[in-house]
């Protein structure tokens, strides 16, 4: 099956009350083993990548690397820009043959935000691509806290809640294909267990013509995001419980060593394997699994 398109795989999960399970990629040993766990399980799986990792060459590495895994497994694949800031991101991408861009003017006024999203899906659409953009504004790193984000920099930790009331004007006003919510995660690390308002998404599933998105998924309890996926969520954003997984394993494998120098395919086996463990159980508890 390979290459599909996200706003259909995003219809089939939100019909079926399951949720995709979209994984940030940073580089081609996390595409490898995205591609392999997905088929393993059975699973759709979006290959995603935030700009940073795709800046200047990197951009055409990635893109061979996710087409050419995607080329290996049977599972639906789609390759998505996560967390655009501009319209230039989105077109490299969609020169790159990616299916979706999402564009993030959350943090704008909400007359900026559809502006922005409208213009990126006005040049998207003729190309074959969907967009994704977000309504209210999830916050970054730890929420409450002054901890820093997955950057090193410091968050933004004051969220804005997704007004049900804008979510038709917002949607009808853009044409967007999927609508990241803030409904009470965070992108980053939880300096305590987060509270979804479960209610408020009940209420945006109940008007939203488009899938709904939750971004800030690693971390968030399972029971929550259970919750989330049976009130509208069809497709939830998962890195740091990826990148978490891997750090402690190769700490742990270099702080047991005297000399430094190592294979990698020696240094990387339970880094990865645990990178891959962490893919496998949101795949379960999203019920993504035997979907494909």
């Amino acid at each position: 099956m390979s290459i599909v398109s996200f706003k259909e795989m995003l219809a089939d999960a939100r019909r079926n009350r399951y949720a995709v399970p979209m994984f940030d990629l940073s580089n081609t040993t996390m595409i490898r083993a995205a591609a392999e766990t997905a088929e393993e399980l059975g699973s759709p799986v979006i290959f995603a990548a935030i700009w940073p990792d795709l800046d200047g060459s990197l951009l055409g590495y990635w893109a061979n690397a996710a087409r050419y895994a995607a080329a290996q497994v049977k599972v639906p694949v789609a390759l998505h820009l996560d967390h655009a800031t501009t319209i230039e991101q989105c077109r490299k991408c969609a020169d790159a043959g990616f299916q979706s861009v999402m564009i993030d003017a959350s943090a704008e006024p909400f007359e900026t935000n559809v502006a922005v999203t409208a213009a990126v899906v006005g040049e998207m659409h003729p190309r074959g691509l969907d967009v994704e953009a977000e309504l209210g504004h999830v916050a970054v790193g730890v929420v409450g806290s002054g901890a820093e984000s997955e950057t090193g920099a410091s968050g933004d930790h004051t969220p804005i809640f997704t007004d049900p009331d804008s979510v038709v004007e917002f949607t009808s006003r853009t044409g967007v294909d999927a609508l990241a919510v803030s409904i009470g995660t965070a992108h980053g690390v939880y300096e305590s267990a987060p509270n979804l308002d479960i209610a408020r998404l009940a209420e945006i599933d109940k008007v939203s013509p488009v899938p709904l998105v939750l971004h800030g998924g690693s971390g968030t309890p399972e029971d929550q995001l259970r919750a989330a996926i049976a009130n509208g969520i069809a497709k939830i954003n998962i890195y740091s419980e990826l990148t978490a997984a891997w750090n402690r394993e190769m700490f742990e494998f270099l702080r047991n060593r005297r000399e430094m120098t190592c294979w990698f395919s020696v240094s990387c086996r339970r880094p990865e394997e645990a990178m891959r463990e962490a893919m496998r159980a949101k795949m379960r508890l999203f019920g993504s699994a035997g979907r494909a």
